[in-house]
């Protein structure tokens, strides 16, 4: 009941402080903007950078494969983070450019027109719907098998509020409500690690440490699932959310300095549950893997404590959902309706925006009950990103574009290539449909640059 009662609190914590820090504007741009000296706060900026690259398929996906056996997705998030320093570094500077944006179909519209812009819009309603989706369907877990809470109601509960602080406040709200979930999280997870070790013993948890499990020396599946899902999670970054959080600040040195405070506290993080997953296969091997970190915290974590442990395992999962659900509402007024509609109203664009995030957080529950694995569900709507949008938005941010039929091209090459690859091909390689189909769209973009007439 203890526990109950300390989720309860952290959820109503998160309501009223959305509510509170909500834009007071009552229009559009403050809905999908922070123009106040918010977006000058570093703490702040790293904190919703760090909780908006979070969410159930790390805490709880990651946990997942290292429970079975597959180290490789940890291994590919470790090997990838210099990709995250290069755009730090490369790639952040020339977002900032279009510092004003509100959403990434408003960078690609001034290389690609309308086309461009719409394009970006589906995949990033697309990929931000999938997104949200998946941390509802851990969500439910944590309910369930922790809190002994239906998942409904469960889901309910916790997406109401998020809805609702989401469609009330807009990105403000939601860069408050990240500060506390950055903290919640970043101390749930070690909790479990240390209990985990607690209980098994440290000595005896290195002793029956599965060397034959995770070394890339020894065994030849492990080494070539590693540069799988390396070369995969290399082609899965630029989120919308993440493109959304780089033009919060319009100095480059604030946000790129950001990014690499979160790599660094990222690859502890991202230790801590991995051990969590190992830990969970020492004491409970034969739990079903889907389960295994919600029975873990069940039977070790003790009362109390295991209410702060939810408090920081479901300020993953919402930290991450309601950034989605921001960008999807920003993205179809501003890329898909507004273009079609013509509407130049402030409060008109707002209205429209608070309802479809009403309905996207709706939709985004039934899909969430189609999927078993959230790692699988993020890796599958990310083949309509990373193949589709990545390979012309970078190269655009560096003045680099093509004919717009070859981008059409290049965008729809990708996206049908990545479903091929995951659904319609025998293919003898141990490939991500997400890395193959960027790759395609890599290819496609090339040629487009040798057909451009040069003057």
């Amino acid at each position: 009941m203890i526990d109950n009662f300390i989720v309860l609190t952290y959820l109503i914590m998160i309501l009223v402080i959305g509510i509170y820090y909500r834009s007071k504007s009552g229009n559009f741009k403050s809905y999908a903007n922070v123009k106040d000296s918010t977006r000058k706060n570093k703490l702040i900026l790293v904190a919703t950078i760090f909780a908006s690259s979070v969410g159930g398929g790390t805490t709880f996906g990651i946990a997942e494969k290292a429970f079975s056996g597959d180290i490789s997705y940890s291994y590919g998030l470790i090997l990838t983070l210099p990709v995250d320093l290069l755009v730090a570094y490369y790639i952040v500077p020339r977002i900032i450019k279009h510092y004003g944006a509100e959403s990434v179909g408003d960078i690609m519209s001034k290389y690609y027109g309308t086309i461009g812009r719409f394009i970006t819009g589906i995949a990033s309603v697309i990929v931000s719907v999938g997104l949200v989706a998946a941390q509802i369907s851990v969500s439910g877990h944590i309910f369930r098998y922790i809190l002994k809470i239906d998942y409904i109601e469960g889901v309910v509960l916790s997406y109401g509020i998020v809805i609702i602080y989401t469609t009330i406040g807009g990105l403000r709200s939601i860069m408050f409500t990240n500060l506390l979930q950055f903290f919640a999280m970043i101390l749930a997870i070690p909790v479990i690690t240390l209990c985990g070790l607690y209980k098994i013993g440290l000595q005896n948890f290195i002793l029956e440490f599965p060397v034959e499990k995770i070394s890339i020396i020894s065994n030849s599946s492990v080494l070539e699932n590693t540069i799988s899902a390396t070369l995969g999670f290399a082609v899965m970054g630029l989120y919308p959310n993440f493109i959304q959080r780089a033009l919060i600040n319009d100095n480059p040195s604030d946000t790129s300095r950001a990014i690499y405070i979160k790599s660094a506290i990222y690859v502890l993080f991202l230790t801590f549950v991995t051990l969590n997953g190992l830990i969970a296969y020492n004491l409970y091997p034969s739990q079903d893997s889907n389960l295994a970190l919600p029975y873990l915290i069940d039977q070790i974590i003790p009362t109390g404590v295991q209410g702060l442990v939810v408090v920081g395992l479901l300020a993953a999962v919402m930290s991450t959902a309601d950034s989605d659900l921001n960008v999807t509402s920003v993205t179809l007024v501003k890329d898909i309706f507004n273009p079609i509609l013509k509407l130049k109203n402030q409060q008109t664009l707002l209205l429209i925006a608070r309802i479809t995030n009403i309905i996207i957080g709706s939709l985004a529950i039934i899909i969430a009950l189609n999927f078993k694995s959230v790692v699988d569900l993020v890796v599958f709507v990310a083949g309509f990103w990373g193949p589709m949008i990545v390979v012309p938005l970078v190269f655009a941010l560096f003045d680099i574009t093509i004919s717009r039929m070859m981008f059409i091209l290049s965008s729809l090459g990708g996206g049908i290539s990545f479903l091929l690859w995951e659904y319609g091909l025998i293919h003898p390689l141990n490939l991500k449909g997400v890395f193959v189909g960027t790759l395609v769209s890599f290819i496609i973009f090339c040629l487009g640059m040798m057909r451009k007439p040069r003057y």
